[in-house]
């Protein structure tokens, strides 16, 4: 949940970005992009690829904004691109899965955090491999909601899905994903 003056700074630099300022843009890059890598990653689970795309919607939206073209919710433009690139780097090299490997990558730990972290892991891992036998509008309803903490609003202009079908599709996912689950 946003707080009253991140609101507050936000529409202030959105009306600039409106206006053609550049510093606008950086201060939606900074406050969005570990969002965006953050949605782009679990989808491509493989980091370097996740980094190039997460540049890549930033290119796109920075173009777009040049262009002069208007957006009314920076957030819904910003993750629409995203999703979008995502699904063009999956055509263009002809994936059907989501790849787990290099989904969670290791780091230096202290011997205190060890424990945590490989149960944090497992369990993750054990989510993502639920959450690839969804079909994949599910999945993206179910991280735009629940990663990324969206309203329905939000995911609908993102998905450009009327609000009511964004409410049934992830009732649907979560009844399938529930159903995956129990099976296992």
């Amino acid at each position: 949940m946003k707080s009253i003056s991140s609101n507050l700074k936000e529409k202030i630099a959105f009306l600039r970005l409106k206006g053609g300022d550049s510093e606008a843009f950086a201060f939606f890059y900074d406050h969005y992009v570990k969002q965006i890598y953050r949605f782009i990653s679990l989808k491509v689970a493989n980091r370097q690829i996740a980094e190039d795309l997460t540049q890549d919607v930033f290119l796109k939206a920075w173009q777009y904004l040049v262009d002069q073209k208007q957006i009314k919710n920076f957030q819904a433009f910003i993750y629409r691109i995203a999703r979008n690139v995502v699904v063009d780097y999956y055509r263009q090299h002809k994936a059907q899965d989501l790849p787990l490997e290099d989904f969670a990558e290791k780091e230096e730990l202290s011997d205190e955090t060890m424990t945590d972290k490989i149960d944090f892991d497992i369990d993750t891992e054990k989510l993502l491999h639920y959450l690839q036998k969804l079909k994949p509008e599910y999945q993206e309803v179910l991280l735009l909601r629940y990663v990324e903490d969206l309203s329905f609003e939000e995911i609908s202009e993102i998905c450009q899905k009327d609000k009511a079908n964004i409410r049934v599709l992830l009732h649907r996912a979560m009844t399938k994903l529930k159903e995956i689950i129990k099976e296992s």
